[in-house]
């Protein structure tokens, strides 16, 4: 049912587009919605990354459960002074795969200290006077708050930063980093970093889906990067 919505979907925009003054449909926009078509089949949640419209789409079956809007979005590829190892941008539209996220720390369960059975319909739900000599219980550690700065890595090779600002780009600043890397390699104290993909926003929205960052979740990356 879903995938014949958005494939009605796909085939209307097609048509429309070429009522309109006989305009041929944007081919990125359209092989956008072919592949969230093969993402909408499955019955888990993927993410859509809209760069035109500067948004984050949560989303399952094609319908939309959260929108988190990006303050900015920016390409980071650290390249050596006088080599270019990694391509200046990734092809899209395209479908991202987290090959490992933060997220994948949430999946850890922990384990209660002991198990105390449910009290009977015919008892009174009493907690039980300890004896004199008993230890006192510990007081529960608090649940930390997500990270609202992190890193996801993704399958193709790159790296997705979710963070509450982007970091400064301009011509002098790269040269410079790059002569810094220089210096560290002929040091020996050189490191290779992946290109990434750096989305910036809140930081509570940056922590609302720190847990979906995991292992093996899709993102559906539209054209206009």
């Amino acid at each position: 049912m879903c995938r014949s919505v958005l494939a009605s979907i796909c085939i209307s925009l097609a048509t429309g587009l070429a009522r309109a003054g006989d305009v041929p449909p944007d081919p990125a926009r359209v092989a956008a919605l072919e592949l969230e078509v093969g993402l909408a089949k499955r019955p888990v949640v993927y993410m859509v990354l809209d760069p035109q419209r500067r948004i984050l789409e949560v989303k399952a079956r094609g319908v939309v459960l959260d929108t988190v809007p990006l303050t900015g979005i920016e390409i980071m590829s650290q390249q050596r002074l006088f080599t270019h190892d990694h391509p200046t941008n990734p092809p899209i539209p395209a479908v991202w795969t987290v090959a490992q996220g933060p997220g994948d720390t949430d999946r850890e369960l922990v384990a209660p200290e002991k198990l105390v059975p449910a009290p009977k319909a015919d008892e009174e739900d009493v907690e039980p006077t300890p004896p004199p000599d008993a230890t006192p219980t510990p007081t529960p550690t608090p649940v930390p708050l997500p990270a609202a700065s992190y890193r996801a890595r993704l399958t193709n090779g790159w790296d997705l930063w979710i963070t509450d600002r982007l970091p400064p780009q301009d011509r002098i600043g790269s040269f410079l980093a790059a002569v810094r890397d220089g210096w560290r390699r002929l040091r020996g104290l050189g490191e290779d970093h992946a290109p990434a993909i750096t989305l910036a926003m809140t930081d509570e929205d940056a922590r609302r889906i720190h847990h979906l960052m995991q292992s093996g979740l899709a993102i559906l990356v539209a054209g206009g990067m």
